[in-house]
This record gives C-alpha cells, structure tokens and sequence, in this order.
C-alpha cells in the first residue's frame, strides 16, 4: 500500500506542476474552498480510505482464510493483469452509471461534478462514501494477498495516469485527433481508453456536454459496448452542475452524511405544517408528504 500511495502523489506532483506552468490554477475560482480546496481535502480521504481497505482485506483473510495468501502466486501475471483490469474497471462503470440514476447514489457522487474548472485535483473529489462503493478499493489488497502486488502497481499506474490526463484541462488529445499522422491511432485509441476528450463531456455542460454519457474510468470501452459512449473531438462551454443546481457547503459535500447543514437539519426538525385543513387531512384515505414538510390530501 505505501509502494501505491508514493506512486500517486508522484503522479499528482508532476501533472500538478505541469497544469501550475501553463497557468489552470489561476482561472477564476479555481483557489477557492469550493473548488480547489475540497478537491484536496478529498485526496487525502481516498487516500486513508484505500489504506484502511489494504488493513482490512488483510486482518479478515489472515483472520478467516490463511490458507489463500500467495494462491494464484503460480498463475501467471499476464492473466491476472487483464483480468483484475477489466472486473474493475467493468464494477466502475456500472457503479458511476447508477450514481446518475439512483437519487441516494448521486449524494454521494455529486461533489465530484461541482467544480466548475477541469483539473487534476477533481480526480479524487469524492463523498467518502464513494471510494467504499467501488470495487477496485476491495480488489486491489485481494490481488495482492493472492500473490500478485506487481499487477497492482501496474494497475494503479495504469490508472492513475488516465483518470489524472482526463480530467486535467491540457488539451493534448486535440492536436493528436486533428493531426492526420495521429488521428487513425486516435480513432482506435479513443474508443478503448478515456481521454480528456471523452470525459470532459461527462463533467461538461452546453452543447458538448452530458452527464449520462462516459461513465468510465480508465477505460472507455464499455461505454462503447453500451451505447453511452459520446466522443465531440471539441471542448466544452463549461464545466460543473446545471445553473440553478444546489450546492451543499463543501464539508457536507466530502462527509455527508456525518456533516448535514444547518438548514437540512432545519428542515428535518420542522412539524408538518398541512396545506389542507386538520379534518380533511385526518379523514383522507391519502396524504402525500413533501420534502418540505407539508401535508398534501389525495383525493
């Protein structure tokens, strides 16, 4: 685990660098708590959370099953590698496909579409609850006790390099898909792996964006075997939740539901105020109750 978490922050300190030269972090808003400042209090979360799974997995498999450390150590890692690969990245897209239809999901998906800049530190922007739900943070210390750290770490490289180059705001993938030397490659490669080009569009709002498109991670292919795969070859108007959208405080947003603000909780402690008279509304055969603490009859 300690091997995983140097490669990442190594990863985070070069793109970092990389988008401080050419000048993302001085976009309006960009320095903010709402936007900057929680995306990193959320890498140190997923983090802790990625840590405490590899403690976890380990003291309950030592615990329960001892017999099974090292058992697929014999089988060769170019076997294990696609396959952990591809059942991670297929649990990721189902789980991310969800968080946009599942009202209680999207909760906790929510934060990372708030920014309304594109960059590295998005990546990990996530309710807590989040990194628990995929299935990568659960697999990667089984792959490991199995017998196979080094296709963890290539895993997590392999990983860590895409989702940080798709949501970072460099363009690259642009000039490669216009180029007429690059853009054969490009036209295979962006329907296997996610670019900035396909992301973007997921976090992206206007003409070039849609939320209930590219819900993969690492790999874009699954969008295309479903048909949520939409590729633009062009940037987005804009970036975050649709205007008018709420936006809870960050903290609600990271640790929800441990942190709720003042006014949700207002709104859970206030009576029922009925909209209709006491009598009609104890002699109806139904009462609708809205989420603002009035009472509806039904007739």
């Amino acid at each position: 685990m300690l091997h995983g978490t140097v490669f990442v922050l190594v990863f985070l300190a070069l793109f970092a660098a990389l988008e401080l030269a050419l000048g993302l972090y001085r976009r309006t808003g960009v320095l903010t708590m709402r936007e900057l400042g929680a995306s990193l209090v959320s890498v140190g979360a997923y983090l802790v959370i990625r840590g405490a799974s590899f403690v976890a997995v380990t003291w309950a498999l030592g615990a329960l099953w001892p017999a099974s450390e090292g058992a697929l150590a014999g089988v060769s890692s170019w076997l294990v590698f696609p396959i952990y690969v591809l059942l991670d990245e297929y649990g990721i897209y189902w789980v991310h496909r969800k968080s946009h239809e599942l009202p209680w999901l999207w909760r906790i998906h929510k934060p990372h579409h708030v920014p309304r800049n594109m960059n590295i530190a998005v990546t990990y922007r996530e309710n807590w609850s989040w990194h628990v739900l995929l299935p990568g943070t659960w697999m990667a210390p089984l792959v490991v006790w199995l017998g196979h750290p080094g296709v963890y770490i290539v895993g997590l490289a392999f990983r860590t390099m895409i989702v940080l180059a798709e949501h970072s705001d460099l363009r690259w993938d642009l000039h490669l898909q216009r180029s007429r030397s690059t853009r054969p490659v490009m036209r295979i490669l962006e329907r296997i792996v996610s670019l900035p080009d396909t992301h973007h569009v997921h976090h992206g709002v206007g003409r070039f964006g849609n939320a209930t498109k590219n819900y993969g991670a690492a790999l874009i292919c699954f969008d295309w075997i479903h048909g949520t795969l939409m590729i633009p070859h062009a940037r987005q108007e804009g970036f975050g939740l649709p205007e008018g959208a709420p936006v809870e405080p960050w903290a609600e947003q990271l640790f929800w539901p441990f942190v709720r603000s003042t006014k949700e909780k207002a709104a859970r402690r206030r009576p029922i105020e009925p909209t209709s008279p006491d009598a009609e509304v104890a002699g109806a055969e139904a009462v609708i109750y809205t989420a603002d603490g009035r009472a509806v009859v039904v007739r």
